[in-house]
């Protein structure tokens, strides 16, 4: 079959070498006339670029027609002799939830979904049916919200070898005219027309308005400064992983002295790339995040630095951490430990107190119940031999502990004297023989130090 629109994309799949012969693809499919023509598309060019296609369709549950359109995909998909898989999310309760829009919610779990099924089927491609509108919107979109180079680069072709975009340097005028061809079928979505979303408010005002009295290609021009941008951004990007693999702790954490060795521009993108491997929901990311990150790694913030989906990130010597959940304010403690056990502490934390003649992982320290294991407090101090009384504040801060951590930390105190801080010290006269059967203490928290 001769077509304008398959030759468009079939100079888009060899240009950006979206797939490779064997490529197991999911096709993302919501029944719109977009999404149809994907799927046609692509079992149209199955059997020349050898792809096994599956059909996914996540429903959002926002509409009452939501449920009949799924099965209507379903049916699109069984027609053409391709496995079906439906997925579907309370968005409207998830978007509660999280204090985000409509529209992001379904994203984030739409997306989540795509990838959860990528990793269980051993899929190697995710295709996805955005076209040149969509990108020249998007473009328009981010630059409203104060974009960088990044965001104005707009949807990319390929992202990271997996998520393809086979549609998107074709029009939606295109796409409709092939539909029509084809004689294909498809629902209408009418929340595309609802003016509470800024997209539609893009699409159905602004763009329009552009075009009628400043350009009338003004969307041409926009798909072609984001593709100019992309293939810039690709070397950008290649340019910041290399600086990030640099700049990475074994402990999975950001060294600080190898980030002061690069341009702030480059540390954005680490910073980027940082978020992304720690799991932060990056769709919610917007440029205030990166500068707040800026600031930490400058000094001029203490922290913690709040992040979506739950997220922080605190600055230790040396080092910039991304945790996953609110760290919770620490209220001074003071627990009497009578003999062995698990004791809780703040935070979710455990010490752990065992009496072991070895203790390969914890700090060995006499037997002697009771004792005290308390908070730190201003003043406190311990006796290091050769050196004389040296603040635990300082000692603490030495071991690249952040503050919350060092409130946090325990202290064992006996008789009004500080004799152990596990893991890191045990007074010269709390210090047992290699012979002696002593107490084993051990520290247990929910990341690594």
């Amino acid at each position: 079959m001769r077509s304008s629109l398959l030759r468009k994309v079939r100079q888009t799949i060899e240009r950006y070498a979206l797939f490779r012969p064997g490529d197991r693809v999911l096709v993302a499919v919501s029944g719109g006339v977009d999404s149809m023509v994907l799927l046609e598309v692509l079992h149209l060019l199955q059997r020349e670029y050898g792809l096994s296609l599956w059909v996914a369709h996540y429903d959002h549950r926002l509409r009452k027609s939501s449920l009949e359109e799924a099965l209507w995909v379903r049916q699109e998909a069984r027609r053409r002799g391709l496995p079906f898989i439906y997925g579907v999310g309370l968005v409207r309760e998830y978007a509660r939830r999280e204090k985000i829009s409509l529209e992001m919610a379904g994203r984030e779990l739409r997306y989540r979904f795509f990838e959860s099924l990528r990793r269980r089927l051993d899929l190697q491609k995710v295709a996805l049916a955005h076209h040149a509108d969509d990108l020249a919107e998007e473009v328009l979109l981010k630059f409203i919200r104060g974009a960088g180079r990044r965001g104005l680069a707009g949807i990319p072709v390929k992202r990271e070898e997996v998520v393809v975009r086979p549609l998107l340097l074709v029009t939606r005028a295109e796409i409709e005219a092939f539909a029509r061809q084809r004689g294909l079928r498809w629902v209408e979505d009418e929340s595309n027309q609802d003016p509470r979303f800024w997209r539609n408010r893009v699409r159905h005002l602004l763009l329009p308005f552009l075009e009628r009295h400043f350009h009338p290609r003004v969307r041409e021009n926009l798909k072609r400064t984001a593709l100019i941008l992309a293939e810039e951004e690709e070397l950008i990007g290649d340019l910041a992983r290399r600086a990030y693999d640099r700049a990475l702790l074994e402990t999975g954490e950001l060294s600080v002295p190898v980030l002061r060795e690069l341009p702030e521009a480059l540390r954005r993108r680490i910073y980027w790339i940082a978020l992304k491997e720690a799991g932060v929901p990056l769709l919610r990311i917007r440029q205030g995040h990166l500068q707040a990150l800026e600031q930490l790694f400058r000094g001029r913030a203490r922290g913690p630095v709040p992040l979506p989906g739950g997220f922080m990130a605190l600055r230790a010597p040396g080092r910039i951490r991304i945790l996953s959940g609110p760290q919770p304010a620490i209220s001074p403690f003071v627990l009497k430990v009578q003999g062995p056990g698990r004791y809780p502490l703040p935070g979710g934390w455990y010490l752990r107190v065992e009496s072991s003649p070895t203790c390969p992982e914890g700090l060995r320290l006499k037997k002697d119940f009771p004792f005290i294991v308390r908070s730190r407090r201003p003043g406190d101090r311990v006796l290091i031999p050769g050196l004389g009384h040296k603040k635990i504040k300082k000692l603490l801060r030495e071991k690249g502990l952040t503050v919350w951590e060092r409130d946090l930390w325990p202290l064992v105190e006996k008789d009004g004297k500080i004799i152990a801080i596990p893991e890191y010290y045990v007074h010269p006269d709390w210090r047992p023989s290699p012979q002696e059967e002593a107490l084993c203490l051990k520290l247990e928290r929910g990341y690594k130090i």
